[in-house]
């Protein structure tokens, strides 16, 4: 691999015969043919192919369908086969058994963003999550419906308890640590965290470890100005709103971004930000320039201020399959199609392979049928007419019902006619966040040994770099020494920090790099990082890493509303406005409820499909 990945980013409207077969890196061996969705390589997630003929909808280029002509009717047709579409399908057959569901889906798998990456390293099977990574606090977080859905799929949580091995890493004498990139900060420099855990991105500083605190700063590539002004930060009990009531100094953190709190109130240089700027990234997707104050909480400079209680959620961060939440997918497709997926349990579902030829069998009543981009529903007398391009060919469906799990930004698009102005507007304002999630395989991990480092933060690039979570589940066992293959897994999230944009502003500016961004150019950046963190450990990229999986997602997490763009009456009432039914077409998705988690996805699919069905809520 020493020339690089070769691999471009075709992106050539419908005709993308050739972006339908796999995408491979030279020197990795895949699991299986390259035909197997999650075994392909190379560029996934939004991936050539997928994402054109909902463009050229968006760029006006609407072709005349008045010829084509219905060839199949369905009870209900589900637009998105994520988990919010999975979801809504198998409460559509829980309440009416003998329904048929076809869904709809632009990828070449199942899932969304509950994507699995494949990728099997000298003889072994390694499995990464190219999009959503966990259940996020299950007991908390979740309502009894998404909760009673885990259960009714056999995900028992406490399972985890014992899957996930919180303490393997600091067992080998790994932590956290922060990579200083020349170009932002004169020298390269990796700098070990020995406070706090490895896997907390937001912790603060923990009791009683205020000499590690000061060992890491003495190493940061920064004046002592400002080091000092780091140490004072993290360590003050100052109340730099002392005076306010808890309620005022919250009004004052919704007001103000991060950055801007910090310069205010704690005299922060732009020295001092740029340590901090991308702190922020992994939660929200753009930096602490455009998050509000009031949501960067564990910041330094926020120990002394008096806030009105929060409720805190203690849960650990341990909920995780080894593919992410692509199991919880895979669980769902296989209960609504049994003989698609092998097993009945939630440890055989981790290694078990999909027959994708069974996904969309004539007459049966559950069909997933993936490479499928709608273009056009509409309501009829009788029901709806759905218009959708597959393979290149346009074809229509008629149904009684249909749910929308989709984007909310191409709903206008699909709903011409259908839908008003402000219902429109409200679904623009859900600009989705901009991701870029990347499955490494590798031979080793003793680089990461050798240096004591199992995260690694990036605040003057572009990767975040972390060893795989430690998870083994079933037949599936993680790597547990640094000498056997295991997959690393590289975050980032395109923005343009500083510039005087909003959060949405962001986003847009950051999914225009995204498309725009050739493979090469995304490995190239992959492999200097990477080459630049890890090489005083011994790494060589060209000798240690067999695969590479790019999952780009220009439109990533959903939007979730902050006090500092959205107030809150305005919000509610654009996000009631937005998922609202339009005649026979319910909507469905984590952005109708404007929340980036698998239980809003779960929640909205109910709550669609009580409409469709007439049930009351429950």
């Amino acid at each position: 691999m020493g020339d690089g990945i070769s691999r471009r980013d075709f992106m050539n409207g419908v005709a993308f015969a050739a972006a339908a077969g796999g995408l491979a890196v030279p020197g990795a061996v895949l699991a299986g043919d390259e035909g197997y969705p999650p075994a392909r390589t190379g560029l996934r997630g939004s991936h050539p192919g997928s994402f054109e003929v909902a463009h050229s909808l968006r760029d006006g280029q609407r072709p005349d369908y008045s010829g084509v002509v219905p060839d199949q009717h369905y009870d209900v047709v589900i637009v998105g086969a994520g988990l919010s579409g999975l979801a809504a399908a198998y409460y559509l057959r829980q309440h009416q058994p003998r329904s048929r569901v076809l869904l709809l889906d632009t990828n070449d798998d199942f899932g969304g963003h509950a994507k699995r990456n494949e990728l099997t390293v000298d003889g072994r099977l390694r499995i990464g999550y190219g999009g959503t990574q966990s259940i996020d606090g299950p007991k908390k977080n979740y309502s009894p419906v998404a909760r009673r859905l885990l259960d009714d799929l056999g995900i028992r949580l406490e399972r985890f308890n014992t899957a996930y091995d919180s303490s393997v890493y600091e067992r080998h004498g790994l932590t956290r640590g922060t990579f200083f990139k020349a170009e932002k900060f004169g020298t390269d420099r990796l700098v070990r965290q020995t406070f706090g855990r490895w896997d907390d991105v937001y912790e603060g500083l923990p009791p009683g470890q205020e000499d590690r605190l000061r060992a890491y700063l003495s190493e940061v590539p920064v004046s002592d100005a400002a080091r000092r002004k780091l140490e004072e930060m993290y360590l003050s009990e100052r109340d730099v709103l002392a005076g306010h009531s808890p309620e005022e100094c919250q009004r004052i953190l919704n007001s103000m971004s991060c950055a801007d709190f910090l310069r205010r109130y704690w005299d922060a240089t732009d020295e001092v930000i740029a340590v901090l700027q991308t702190r922020t990234h992994s939660l929200w997707a753009v930096g602490i320039d455009a998050v509000p104050a009031s949501m960067t909480r564990g910041m330094p400079g926020f120990r002394g201020i008096r806030v009105p209680d929060a409720e805190q959620n203690d849960e650990p961060y341990i909920y995780h399959f080894p593919d992410g939440n692509a199991s919880i997918a895979r669980l769902l497709v296989r209960r609504l199609l049994p003989a698609s997926i092998p097993g009945h349990t939630m440890e055989d579902i981790v290694t078990a392979r999909v027959d994708y030829a069974a996904l969309d069998s004539p007459g049966a009543p559950v069909a997933i049928r993936l490479n499928s981009t709608a273009v056009a529903v509409k309501n009829t007398p009788s029901g709806v007419e759905l218009t959708y391009v597959h393979r290149g060919v346009p074809r229509k469906v008629t149904a009684g019902h249909a749910i929308l799990a989709c984007y909310h930004a191409i709903v206008p698009y699909l709903t011409a006619g259908e839908i008003d102005a402000e219902q429109a507007r409200a679904m623009h304002d859900n600009v989705r966040a901009p991701l870029v999630y990347v499955t490494l395989g590798v031979r080793n991990w003793r680089a990461f040994k050798n240096l004591g480092v199992a995260y690694i933060a990036n605040p003057g690039g572009k990767y975040e770099v972390y060893l795989d979570y430690p998870v083994s589940l079933g037949a599936y066992q993680f790597s547990r020494g640094p000498d056997e293959p295991t997959c690393l897994h590289l975050e980032h999230t395109p923005c343009l920090p500083n510039s005087g944009l909003d959060m949405r502003g962001q986003y847009r500016a950051g999914r225009a790099w995204l498309y725009a961004a050739s493979f090469e150019e995304m490995e190239a950046d992959i492999r200097d990082e990477l080459t630049r963190m890890l090489g005083a450990g011994g790494f060589d990229f060209d000798r240690d890493v067999a695969g590479i999986t790019i999952n780009r997602w220009p439109h990533g997490y959903a939007y979730s509303p902050t006090p500092l763009y959205d107030p809150t009456p305005v919000q509610e009432a654009r996000a009631e406005r937005a998922r609202r039914r339009i005649g026979r077409i319910s909507m469905a998705g984590s952005d109708s409820a404007w929340q980036a988690y698998t239980n809003a996805a779960i929640d909205e699919a109910h709550r669609a499909v009580l409409e469709v069905t007439g049930r009351a809520r429950v």
